[in-house]
């Protein structure tokens, strides 16, 4: 029981350390945790599949289409007459003015306001006309316009901050309240990409600049939204592959023919449009490299609908909690019972239920909730569970087969072992049907009183040493169990703590009955060999055999236990073997032996009439010889001596 207890004390101690280990992992992970965290987030979101991003943000690309129909027209030959909209837009940088055009045409359409994607530093590269046109084709909406901040160093690495903004059309869109940055910040190790306000209205304010705010709320604010979360702590969370978000190439909407009955014309009312070139660096996400474009479309729908991707709970104690809890939840059921199934059936169940919690709160609230650490975990503590009941298991086997050994055969120990729990069932006690074999020398006791006086007691422990590792050879040849010795009579049992059946053990224990005569006989034969010079005594034996239900199991005190039969049968066999010197027979067995081998080729049985035995009154005995038949002797097959090997099993 001490044991237990220090077993279940160690496996708590290791859970409780597990689970710690899980808090520390998802509050303060490494970068190297946070990368395998990420990888393990990557494949939740693929395993969610693109979303439906909301139809209220468009996208109006100055895509490879735009500048490829520009280009037709420009190739088409001097006869051809290139249309105005298509003049000067074969390469990039577009003039100026065609953004202003597209966001005019859009803010007609219905559209609620126009982010143009593109930083117009200093005068257009078309002159001052360009600017102007631009100029006049702003001030008729709701356009917001692109920013950067520049943060240039130095040759000794001293640096500062440059804010750069479309100086020339500050006025006509209504000052620097229009303007919108376009960095973002570099995602780290680990981490899902960055709303682009986490640099404006994170970075940049925590350092305490007073910066414009990232072009997405910029866009937002001109069309009378607000974001509907916090967007400085957030990540973006990706519809999809590059091309989810409705796009509307850019020449689509300078065509004034094909733009007058556009189709998608009608889907723009109320809309959020992003205006850029799809050119350009693009960013690793979870569904592949996206545009910056494309990203600036997901961060506006993504503050629209308030489902940017952000990690619950966000204070980094919290989260350790969160995560130390389920491991120390799942150690507290599953040590409940000492059962590995219970045990690794919690575990499994646990993590279940964490990864159904992981994707629901990902599907519904768009939150990462700990997932890597503690489901890390459980897998420990299934590992650690296992690998326990391997060794209990193990430990188990060596006691069991140490005990056994010392009765049985060792193939006969790996029969039993073969099933653990019967073998303790064995131990614990159970009633068999046996046979019990009692053998003792006649005669022994006077014999050690004259040797102890000769001063002989060396020879003669040499002796019976040597006789009973005889018998001892002989009775497991015939699969029997050596239960004890008591001075130089020996006690067999046949049938325990495996069994062949009754009849089959009665068979093979008569038939050891007669073998054991036979060693007899060439041990006195070897031992007047050993002493011709002097005086020899032969020694003699009897044997008593009965049949019947015993208990079996291990009895004693608990620090001496012993596998041992009890019972009347166990009774009756020693005073049977008393008998054969009242009877002057080798061997006596009961009626019930008798029943059990009658018809035995081999044996020959003989009624020795009703005799009265102490404690038992009068009973039938029997004796047996062999009857035209070899027994068998050490080593030698316990069936070959019968011919009705299917009758007597």
């Amino acid at each position: 029981m001490a044991l237990r207890l220090d077993h279940s004390r160690g496996l708590a101690l290791l859970s409780t350390v597990v689970a710690l280990w899980a808090g520390l992992s998802a509050g303060w992970p490494g970068p190297r945790w946070r990368l395998w965290e990420q990888n393990l987030e990557t494949q939740l979101l693929l395993w969610r599949g693109p979303r439906r991003p909301p139809r209220r943000v468009v996208m109006v690309p100055v895509d490879d289409a735009s500048l490829q129909q520009a280009t037709w027209f420009a190739e088409a030959g001097p006869e051809a007459v290139i249309p105005l909209w298509a003049r000067g837009l074969d390469t990039l940088p577009w003039p100026r003015s065609a953004y202003g055009v597209i966001a005019q045409r859009l803010l007609e359409a219905g559209a609620a306001a126009v982010a143009i994607n593109v930083v117009f530093e200093g005068e257009s590269a078309e002159g001052p006309g360009d600017d102007a046109a631009m100029a006049a084709l702003l001030r008729r909406g709701r356009v917001a316009l692109a920013g950067e901040m520049l943060e240039p160093e130095d040759s000794r690495g001293a640096g500062g901050l440059t804010l750069v903004e479309p100086e020339p059309f500050l006025e006509a869109v209504g000052g620097s309240a229009a303007v919108g940055l376009t960095n973002t910040l570099p995602a780290s190790p680990g981490r899902p990409l960055p709303h682009p306000e986490a640099y404006s209205g994170g970075l940049l304010r925590s350092q305490g600049v007073n910066a414009p705010a990232a072009l997405s709320t910029t866009l937002l604010r001109r069309a009378g939204l607000r974001s509907r979360q916090d967007d400085a702590r957030m990540g973006l969370n990706v519809y999809g592959p590059d091309g989810t978000f409705p796009r509307l190439p850019a020449w689509e909407v300078l065509d004034p023919l094909r733009w007058r009955d556009h189709p998608l014309r009608p889907s723009l009312n109320g809309a959020l449009v992003v205006v850029g070139p799809l050119q350009g660096d693009r960013l690793a996400t979870a569904f592949g490299p996206l545009p910056g474009l494309e990203l600036l479309a997901t961060a506006t729908a993504n503050s629209l609908q308030g489902d940017g991707l952000a990690s619950w709970p966000q204070e980094a104690a919290a989260r350790a909690l969160l995560a130390l809890a389920v491991p120390l939840l799942a150690a507290l059921l599953a040590l409940r019972r000492r059962s590995l199934p219970w045990r690794l059936g919690t575990l499994a169940i646990v993590l279940a239920l964490q990864l159904t919690a992981a994707v629901l709160a990902l599907q519904m609230a768009h939150r990462w909730i700990p997932l890597l650490a503690p489901a890390s975990a459980l897998v420990l503590l299934g590992l650690l569970y296992g690998g326990h009941a391997y060794l209990l298991e193990g430990k188990e086997r060596r006691r069991l087969r140490n005990t056994f050994e010392r009765y049985v055969a060792p193939s006969v120990v790996a029969e039993i072992l073969a099933d653990p729990e019967s073998a303790r069932g064995i131990l614990r006690g159970r009633t068999l049907e046996v046979t019990v074999l009692f053998c003792d020398l006649q005669g022994f006791t006077q014999l050690t009183r004259r040797r102890s006086e000769a001063g002989q007691s060396e020879l003669h422990v040499r002796q019976l040493n040597s006789y009973l590792g005889a018998m001892v050879e002989v009775i497991s040849a015939h699969g029997g169990t050596v239960d004890k010795f008591i001075g130089d009579a020996v006690m067999a049992v046949f049938g325990s703590p495996v069994g062949r059946g009754p009849a089959r053990e009665a068979q093979t224990a008569v038939q050891c009955a007669l073998a054991i005569a036979g060693r007899l006989q060439r041990l006195n034969d070897e031992w007047r060999l050993q002493n011709q010079d002097e005086p020899f005594t032969p020694l003699a034996n009897g044997v008593g055999l009965a049949s019947g239900p015993v208990v079996a199991g291990q009895i004693g005190s608990p620090q001496r236990l012993e596998f041992t039969v009890i019972g009347d049968t166990v009774n009756r066999a020693s005073r049977l073997e008393g008998l054969t010197r009242q009877l002057k027979v080798p061997v006596c067995l009961d009626g019930a032996t008798a029943a059990l081998v009658s018809g035995c080729a081999g044996i020959g049985l003989r009624s020795l009439g009703a005799q009265p035995v102490k404690g038992l009154g009068e009973i039938e005995v029997f004796t047996a010889v062999a009857a035209g038949a070899e027994t068998p002797e050490d080593g030698a097959d316990p069936e070959a001596g019968c011919g009705h090997a299917a009758a007597c099993g």
